[in-house]
Parts: structure tokens; C-alpha cells; sequence
């Protein structure tokens, strides 16, 4: 690709600005050949996550604690404080990473943001992932969670939410309950989501260079193929852009205009709305991949923040446990 000079975006907040400003674009990462060598850079990643994990809850003043789930191990992320809103409910998280990294306590980053944004407990799911446990191990981890959750409190003022690869599994998720014929969540938040495995969207093209994601071909490409080693993305629970939407829960959406997978946000969410779906877009100025989130506390991730609680307040049901 050739070079081009892009300014940090006008539009943005200063906090933004200097955010991006700062950043810098890294060098491709060399695509693992063998397991042994993908496990051994998912070890290393997930140890770096986690440690930005950690960093997160001095910021937030979180805590967390491992428990098992539905025989899957997870964590209960507390926030600082809990609001009358959500007390005695739980949000359940499914965590990004291109379904391969971000596992272990590096999950909790993204739980912490959303339990500070609506003053709740959050369920953070360590489902399994490749390259042991490929399609569909996650999904039926996160089933399982699901099923067990709402033993104890009603699905209609549950909320299942994730981001990029997470935002593909909560997704995927609720259609694997609707096909099962399970109870679906009240509402559901999706964070620039991959929904097309192929390569698809046109931000994929579009923003290349200017997102920290990097770019689809090579390592990002590497990682959906760990996921379905068939190759096979027309699954859609693979690729839930591909699915049958109707009857899904309302659905909040976020992406930003430097973002990778802008496209595959936006198509969702004209997706949703074409089946019917009550669905809300939100997007950031100036941000790349997972910005509104990564950001914080520049006056956006504050507002996103904001959206998302406004979001689960309007759209589930205040009741607590049963």
C-alpha cells in the first residue's frame, strides 16, 4: 500500500485526539504454522492482557473472582459501586481476540468498562479457543453459561454482550438459543463486530493503514482459520450476518470511522433492521478497532459508556433474580 498522511481527526475531543495521536501502527505479526507455536504466542499475549487488566482495575476499582459456570470457568467482575438499576442482575460477557487470544484474565478488560457503565455485575466467560478447541467449542461454552445463568434470573433482564470476535459470539450465540429454541437475552451489545469471516466489508480496504488491527490478510486471517479450520465462513454461526435475524433482542451496536470492521458493524446493523430487529448504530469520529473502549476516559468511551447503559435500562426488564 502507499504511503498516505492522515491528520488525527478534527471532530474528535482533545482527549481523543491525543489518544490517537499517539498511536502507531505495528508491524505485522507472522501467522503461527504449528499448534505449538500458536500456543505459545497465546500464552504471551493473554499475559499482556491480562497485566492491561490489571492496570484497568486500579482505574475502575473493579475486582474480579473465578467461578464455574455451567462447567465453564468465567469470572464475576464487580464494579466500584452497584446502582439500584441493575442490583441482583448479572450482564454476561463473551471477550474478544480474534477467537484465539484475549482469554484468562485478560477477558475481564472489556467487563470492567461495561459493569462501571451500568453500575452491574458482569459474568465474563473464559470459553475454550483454538487451537485445541476450534468451532463451535465457544459457542457451546457460552450455551452452557447461558442455560445455567438464567436458572436464576430471568432472560428478559439479561443482557449478552461482546466485542469484535466477542461481538461475533454474542451474536452467534443467540442464534444457536434461538435454533435450540432457548430463551434469548433481553438485549444484546455488540462492539465492532466480525460478522462476514470473509472479506467482505469494505473498511477492510478502506481503513487499512490506519487502524492498530493491522489488516485481514496474514495474521487476523490466520486466527478466523484457527477458529474454522474448514475454511468454511458461510456457517452462520460463523458469520451471523448470514443468519435468520428475526425475533433477535434489541441490539446496540458501536464501531468508529477508522475501524477495520466498520463495514461488518454497519452491515449488521442494516441487517437487524431489515429483519425487523429494534437496533441502535453508534459511530466514533476518528476511532480504529475497539477505540471506544481502549479510550477511556476521553469524552467518547464516556458516551459510549452512557449509550450502552441507556441502552440496557430502556431495553430490560427491571426485575431482579427470581
Amino acid at each position: 500500500m502507499d504511503e498516505r498522511i492522515v491528520p488525527v481527526p478534527a471532530g474528535a475531543s482533545k482527549e481523543l485526539r491525543a489518544f490517537i495521536a499517539k498511536k502507531e501502527i505495528p508491524p505485522p505479526i507472522p501467522v503461527p504454522k504449528k499448534q505449538d507455536e500458536w500456543l505459545k504466542f497465546q500464552e504471551a499475549s493473554d499475559s499482556e492482557f491480562a497485566k492491561e487488566a490489571l492496570r484497568l482495575a486500579k482505574v475502575f476499582e473493579s475486582s474480579w473472582e473465578s467461578v464455574e459456570i455451567g462447567g465453564v470457568p468465567c469470572f464475576v467482575v464487580k464494579p466500584k459501586e452497584i446502582g439500584q438499576r441493575f442490583k441482583g442482575q448479572l450482564l454476561v460477557h463473551i471477550h474478544g481476540g480474534a477467537f484465539v487470544l484475549g482469554g484468562g484474565e485478560a477477558s475481564v478488560a472489556e467487563a470492567m468498562w461495561v459493569a462501571d457503565a451500568c453500575k452491574a455485575k458482569v459474568v465474563s466467560i473464559d470459553y475454550r479457543r483454538p487451537p485445541l478447541h476450534p468451532f463451535p467449542a465457544s459457542i457451546e461454552d457460552t450455551v452452557a453459561v447461558w442455560k445455567e445463568v438464567i436458572k436464576d434470573q430471568a432472560p428478559e433482564s439479561t443482557a449478552l454482550f461482546g466485542s469484535s470476535a466477542g461481538g461475533n459470539l454474542t451474536l452467534a450465540t443467540t442464534l444457536k438459543l434461538k435454533q435450540l429454541g432457548l430463551p434469548l437475552p433481553g438485549a444484546l451489545f455488540v462492539g465492532t463486530p466480525a460478522t462476514d469471516l470473509e472479506k467482505t466489508g469494505d473498511t477492510w480496504y478502506t481503513v487499512q493503514g490506519l487502524d492498530h488491527l493491522g489488516q485481514y490478510d496474514g495474521f487476523i486471517r490466520g486466527c478466523f482459520e484457527a477458529y474454522v479450520p474448514s475454511k468454511d465462513f458461510s456457517n452462520p454461526l460463523v458469520s451471523p450476518i448470514r443468519g435468520d435475524l428475526k425475533g433477535l433482542p434489541p441490539t446496540i451496536l458501536i464501531s468508529g470511522t477508522r475501524d477495520l470492521l466498520l463495514s461488518d458493524t454497519v452491515l449488521m446493523h442494516r441487517a437487524l433492521r431489515k429483519a425487523g430487529v429494534t437496533a441502535e448504530l453508534h459511530v466514533y469520529e476518528g476511532q480504529s478497532h475497539g477505540d471506544f473502549g481502549s479510550s477511556y476516559p476521553a469524552p467518547e468511551s464516556l458516551d459510549a459508556q452512557k449509550e450502552i447503559n441507556l441502552f440496557f435500562t430502556e431495553h430490560l426488564e427491571p426485575q431482579a433474580r427470581k
